[in-house]
C-alpha cells in the first residue's frame, strides 16, 4: 500500500492509500532512518528510526539535512499530538493561575488570641519593611513602582545621554497616534487603543492577584488569620523566624519569546539578548510590588514558526506565559504562518498578550487580531526611530576617535552609513568583546563566541529592541497602578472579580469570532472551510504534544522524559533536568555517519530521547564558549526522538502519566487530530542507503503507520510541511485507546510494510 496524492501540491495537499510495487519500494528504504514531528500541537522533534541490527553496530549511519539557512548539523525534535473538540472548549488551569483563594477567614467568628496577634504585628511589619510599602495598599504600590521606574530609567539614561530623549520619548503621541498631548514612550505600537486597554487590564489583573495572594498567605499562619484577626496559635513550638518569615514573591510574570537565531542572540552572550534586556528593564518595578518576573528566551536557531513551535506554544513556552513574542521574519515571515502562532499562543492557559517583533507583517497582523479582541502589539525598529541616532560614518566618512568617545556607549558605533550596524566601522564594533578590543585594553570578557554573521544583530541593538519592548509596557503599568488607586476603596477581591470577568467575555469573543479570512486566504483549503471541524481545530482547539527541542518548559519539567529531574537554562554539563539517556556525535562530516557515545544502545522498538553531543561541543564549540566567560551562550539543541527497529517496527504512545496530569488531559475534549512532521526530500547526496525516511516513502508504500493498530490510510498536508493523519474515508478524527484512553502510532519500514 502506498500513499498517492490527490489534491494540491506536493508541499501542501491530500494523499490516499493506492496499491504500488511495494518490493522494490521497500527495499530502498531498509535501512533508512524515520525522522518525523508527530503533532497536534506538533512540536519539534526528530524520530529516527533503523534496523536494531544497525543500531548494535559500532557506527550507525545517519543523515542530518541541513536547510540552507542553517549553519550547525543538528537534528530535528519531533511531537506528538491530539487535539479538541471544537465545542465544549475548556482551558486549563496554569500553574500559577488558580482562582484567587478567598480572603476570609479560616477561624472567623473566634478570638484572636496574643500569640497570633504578635505573630501578625510581626509580619506586618516584616512585609512593609521588605517591600517598603504596604502590598494591600494602591497608593503605597503606585509609590514603590513609581520609584522602581524612576530608578530604571536613570540607569538606561547613562547609556543613551542627551540622545534618550529623542529616542524614546515622543510628544503627544500615544505609540504614534495622536492623543491630544503629554509625552509618551515610543515602542510597541498597537493600532489603536483597544490593545492598550486589553493589556493594562491583564496588568491589573496580575497586581490583584498578587494581592489575593498576599492575604491568603496571611489568613492562615499556623492557625492564626492575620488579616481577619482571629484564630489561635496552633504549634507554639515554631521558631518565631520561621513564623514570621515573608515570601520573597507573591505572584510571577513571564515574558517568553519565541524567534530564529537573531532573537535568540546568536553571536552574543545570552544574557544580552533582548529577552533579557526586556527582564532587566521591567523586573525591578515588578519585583517592587511583589511580584517576579520571569524572561524566558526560547528562541531556536533555524527554526519556523510553523507548524513545529505554533502547535506547541504551551508545551516549549509554559502554560503560565504573560507575554509572547514572535520573531520568526527571517526565518518563516509568511504572514498566515504568524497568524497559526498568534491563534495557538493565544489559546495558552494564562491567556498572554502577545507581540511580532521586527516584522514587516506586524501591523496587519495586529490590527486583524486586535478587532477579534487580542491584546496585540507590534515594535520594530524603524526610520523614525533610526533617524536619531548619530552617524559614525557621515557621507562615509568617518567621525573621529574624539568625536567618537564623546557620544554615549549605547550610541556609539550603531549607526553608520545610515544603517543600523552598518559596514564597515559599525559591523566591527557590534560585539561586546573581540579580540581586537582586548588587543586595544579593553577590559571585556566572551571574545571567541561563535555565530557572528551579518544577519545576527549585535548587544547594542538588542539592547535597543529590548527597551523598545520594556519602556512603554512599563509605561502601561503604571496607567494601570494609577487606575487601580483611582478605584478609591473599592474591594480588591470583587475588582479582580469584574476585571476576570470583562477579560473572559473577550476571550469568548475571540473563540467565537469567524478566523480572519483576510489573512489565512486560500492557504489551508486543505482543511476544508473555515467553519468546518478540522479547520476549526488546527487553529482553536484543545491540544497537548509533545517535544524534544530545547529550550522548553516541557523538558525543563521533566513531563516528556517523565523524570523528576527538573531545572532551567544552564551552562552545558551543568544541567539539572533530564538530558537524555543516549548521546552521538558525528564524526566524520557530510558522510552521514555517525558514532555512539559510552556504549549504552537506545531499545529496539521504542523511541528514545537522543541528544547531539555535536551540537552542542563538537560542531559549534559551545563548551569552549561557554568555559570562557563563564556564561550560558547558546542553549538551543534540536534534540530528538529515536528508535531501532524491532522487527521491521516501533511505536510510541502519547500522552504519558505526567503529560496527562500536567496538562489536564481529558480526551473527551480532543477531536483525536494527529499529525506529524517528515523530512519532504533527501538531500544527502554522498550518502548511500543512510537516508532519513521521508515523504516519498510513505506515497511510495516502502513505509506504512498506524494509529492505535487502525492503518494511516491518508494524510493531508498544512503548515509548512505538518501531515495530518487520516483513516478510512479521509477521516482525520482518530479514538483512544478505550482502556488507557492515550494514542499509539506505529511505524513499519520494509517488505510488510503495507
Amino acid at each position: 500500500m502506498s500513499l498517492n496524492k490527490v489534491s494540491k501540491s506536493h508541499d501542501e495537499g491530500e494523499w490516499s492509500s493506492n496499491n504500488t510495487n511495494q518490493e522494490e519500494a521497500s527495499s530502498a528504504a531498509r535501512s533508512r532512518l524515520l525522522r518525523i514531528l508527530l503533532i497536534f500541537c506538533l512540536v519539534a522533534t526528530c524520530i529516527y528510526l533503523l534496523d536494531a541490527e544497525e543500531a548494535d553496530s559500532e557506527v550507525a549511519k545517519l543523515v542530518v539535512h541541513k536547510p540552507d539557512n542553517v549553519t550547525t548539523s543538528s537534528l530535528r525534535a519531533s511531537p506528538v499530538v491530539v487535539a479538541p473538540a471544537d465545542d465544549d472548549f475548556e482551558t486549563p488551569i496554569s500553574e500559577g493561575q488558580d482562582t484567587p483563594p478567598s480572603s476570609s477567614s479560616s477561624g472567623s467568628g473566634g478570638d484572636f488570641d496574643t500569640s497570633c496577634s504578635d505573630v501578625c504585628t510581626k509580619r506586618e511589619a516584616n512585609r512593609k519593611h521588605k517591600f517598603g510599602g504596604d502590598l494591600l495598599e494602591f497608593q503605597d504600590l503606585v509609590r514603590l513602582a513609581e520609584a522602581a521606574h524612576d530608578k530604571v530609567q536613570s540607569t538606561i539614561r547613562e547609556g543613551y545621554g542627551e540622545y534618550f530623549e529623542q529616542i524614546f520619548i515622543v510628544n503627544g503621541t500615544t505609540n504614534g497616534q495622536e492623543d491630544g498631548g503629554g509625552t509618551h514612550y515610543r515602542g510597541m505600537k498597537p493600532p489603536g487603543s483597544p490593545s492598550r486597554e486589553r493589556m493594562k487590564r491583564k496588568l491589573k489583573i496580575k497586581v490583584l492577584k498578587m494581592m489575593s495572594s498576599v492575604k491568603a498567605t496571611e489568613s492562615n499562619v499556623h492557625g492564626c488569620d492575620c488579616v481577619g484577626k482571629t484564630g489561635s496559635m496552633d504549634d507554639s513550638g515554631i521558631d518565631e523566624d520561621v513564623l514570621t518569615a515573608i515570601p520573597e514573591f507573591y505572584e510571577k510574570y513571564v515574558f517568553a519569546n519565541g524567534g530564529h537565531s537573531n532573537a535568540a542572540g546568536h553571536g552574543n552572550m545570552f544574557s544580552e539578548a533582548y529577552t533579557a534586556v526586556f527582564g532587566n528593564d521591567v523586573r525591578p518595578i515588578w519585583e517592587a510590588i511583589g511580584i517576579e518576573m520571569i524572561d524566558r528566551n526560547y528562541a531556536m536557531g533555524a527554526m519556523a514558526a510553523t507548524p513545529a513551535m505554533s502547535t506547541c506554544t504551551k508545551e516549549v513556552f509554559g502554560t503560565d506565559v504573560d507575554f509572547l513574542a514572535w520573531n520568526y521574519g527571517m526565518t518563516d515571515g509568511k504572514i498566515f504562518s504568524a497568524a497559526h502562532y498568534i491563534y495557538r499562543g493565544a489559546l495558552i492557559p494564562s491567556r498572554p498578550a502577545l507581540v511580532t517583533i521586527d516584522a514587516v507583517i506586524g501591523e496587519r497582523l495586529t490590527k486583524s487580531f486586535e478587532e477579534v479582541g487580542l491584546a496585540m502589539f507590534d515594535s520594530k525598529v524603524d526610520k523614525p526611530v533610526i533617524q536619531e541616532f548619530p552617524d559614525m560614518t557621515p557621507d562615509e566618512i568617518p567621525i573621529s576617535d574624539e568625536e567618537a568617545k564623546k557620544l554615549p556607549p549605547m550610541v556609539r558605533d550603531l549607526k553608520c552609513n545610515g544603517r543600523m550596524e552598518g559596514k564597515e566601522h559599525c559591523f566591527r564594533n557590534k560585539w561586546s568583546c573581540s579580540e581586537a578590543m582586548l588587543e586595544a585594553g579593553v577590559d571585556c570578557i566572551c571574545p571567541h563566541v561563535g555565530k557572528r554573521s551579518s544577519w545576527h544583530m549585535g548587544y547594542r541593538m538588542h539592547v535597543l529592541h529590548g527597551h523598545l519592548i520594556g519602556l512603554p509596557f512599563i509605561e502601561m503599568l503604571l496607567e494601570g497602578l494609577k487606575e487601580l488607586e483611582n478605584t478609591g476603596t473599592v474591594d480588591s477581591d470583587q475588582l479582580l472579580a469584574d476585571l476576570q470577568k470583562e477579560e473572559d467575555a473577550e476571550f469568548q469573543q475571540f473563540m467565537e469570532s469567524p478566523l480572519v479570512a483576510d489573512i489565512l486566504a486560500d492557504n489551508y483549503d486543505v482543511l476544508g472551510k473555515p467553519t468546518d471541524p478540522l479547520y476549526e481545530t488546527w487553529f482553536r482547539g484543545q491540544s497537548i504534544c509533545r517535544t524534544a527541542f530545547l529550550p522548553s518548559q516541557s523538558r525543563f519539567l521533566g513531563l516528556m522524559t517523565e523524570s523528576d529531574k527538573t531545572g532551567d537554562i544552564a551552562i552545558y554539563t551543568h544541567e539539572t533536568y533530564d538530558t537524555g539517556d543516549f548521546y552521538y556525535s558525528n564524526r566524520r562530516g557530510d558522510d552521514g555517519n555517525f558514532t555512539y557515545v559510552g556504549d549504552d544502545r537506545p531499545p529496539a522498538g521504542k523511541f528514545s530521547l537522543m541528544a547531539s553531543t555535536r551540537e552542542r561541543a563538537g560542531f559549534s564549540n559551545i563548551t569552549s564558549w561557554e568555559e570562557e566567560c563563564p556564561a550560558v551562550v547558546m542553549p538551543d539543541y534540536k534534540d530528538s526522538f529515536y528508535a531501532p527497529l524491532l522487527d521491521r517496527k516501533a511505536s510510541i504512545t502519547f500522552p504519558n502519566k505526567k503529560e496527562k496530569e500536567h496538562y489536564g488531559y481529558d480526551p473527551k475534549l480532543f477531536k483525536g487530530v494527529i499529525a506529524i512532521i517528515l523530512a519532504p526530500s533527501s538531500k544527502c547526496k554522498k550518502c548511500d542507503h543512510a537516508f532519513d525516511l521521508v515523504v516519498d516513502d510513505f506515497l511510495e508504500g516502502s513505509a506504512t503507520m498506524a494509529v492505535n493498530s487502525k492503518p494511516v490510510k491518508s494524510i493531508r498536508r498544512v503548515s509548512n510541511g505538518a501531515m495530518i493523519l487520516e483513516g478510512d474515508n479521509q477521516n482525520p478524527f482518530w479514538e483512544p485507546n478505550r482502556q488507557t484512553e492515550d494514542y499509539t502510532i506505529e511505524f513499519q519500514v520494509g517488505p510488510n510494510a503495507a
